[in-house]
């Protein structure tokens, strides 16, 4: 039998994000340009860390010191693969990421203040070492990367899955509760306790979504705890974030209208309006935005 070889190419080696502003929007832009296959997932997760650190006035955290505990993290799961004359079986690819993550990076998924805010921050997370599924999930995802393993986020709600495949065949796991693997009566336990007993498995929960798709939605869960909290600007500012990395997508800069309308900011209102209604794939969507535009358009006026 053939190996089973990753689609994703082994990432580039980390290097501190940049310390200004335009530097950082230039980087995250060029980011959105490259080949799915190489996106790089933690690489993008530091670079709008440090941008969310700027345009929040914050201190920049010692992105040397994170990159070289990545790097040992990486290094330690690399020197078990190469024991292997083959590709590992895929449970104990499972296993040996979860001992890089929680062993040698002592890292461990949040069990208190689940929805405070600086929980969902990536630089803070990697500083405290209590991380939110998605974004100890991009941990496992970059190292199984290095290792040239198969891995993918999962369009599951609520709950942040990963899969890996292999040869032997593949493994669906939740990263923030010790890589446990999570069979078909454990996801609808999970979806029933995140989303009510009336909630039911659908196949779309477990359809591969891009590593891009994973970082966006690290960047949703900060701006839903942003909202939760009454703090509009800095949901604007996450929204700005994730327009750097998807401008295409109607639906965040209808979004972005609206809470510029909110905020009063009529003029920035009708653009992001005018932007979603450009970008809008649905139909029925795309007129209900132009409703909002028309009716910010006469504010203005």
């Amino acid at each position: 039998m053939d190996e089973f070889v990753s689609e994703h190419r082994v990432p580039r080696p980390l290097i501190a994000p940049p310390r200004t502003e335009r530097e950082l929007v230039a980087r995250l832009r060029a980011h959105r340009c490259t080949d799915p296959r190489d996106f790089p997932i933690l690489q993008a997760a530091l670079d709008l860390s440090a941008l969310a650190c700027l345009q929040g006035e914050r201190t920049l955290p010692d992105f040397a010191d994170v990159i070289e505990l990545m790097n040992e993290m990486a290094n330690f799961a690399g020197e078990w693969v190469a024991v292997y004359e083959a590709e590992p079986p895929v449970e104990e690819q499972v296993e040996w990421l979860a001992q890089s993550v929680m062993e040698v990076g002592a890292f461990r998924g949040i069990v208190q203040n689940y929805d405070a805010s600086h929980n969902a921050d990536f630089a803070s997370v990697i500083q405290n070492r209590h991380v939110l599924p998605v974004s100890i999930g991009i941990l496992f995802i970059h190292l199984a990367r290095s290792c040239n393993f198969s891995i993918e986020g999962l369009n599951f709600p609520s709950s942040f899955l990963l899969r890996m495949e292999a040869e032997d065949g593949s493994v669906i796991f939740d990263p923030s509760a010790g890589a446990t693997p999570v069979a078909a009566h454990d996801l609808r336990t999970i979806l029933k306790r995140h989303c009510g007993e009336t909630a039911e498995l659908d196949l779309s929960f477990t359809r591969g979504i891009s590593d891009m798709d994973v970082t966006i939605r690290m960047e949703n869960a900060i701006k839903l705890r942003a909202l939760r909290e009454g703090r509009m600007a800095e949901a604007i500012q996450v929204i700005e974030r994730l327009l750097l990395l998807d401008p295409g997508n109607g639906v965040v800069w209808k979004e972005a209208g609206l809470l510029h309308w909110e905020l009063g900011n009529t003029r920035a209102a009708v653009l992001a309006f005018e932007h979603a209604v450009a970008t809008m794939q649905e139909p029925a969507l795309c007129s209900r935005v132009q409703s909002l535009l028309d009716e910010a358009l006469c504010q203005l006026n």
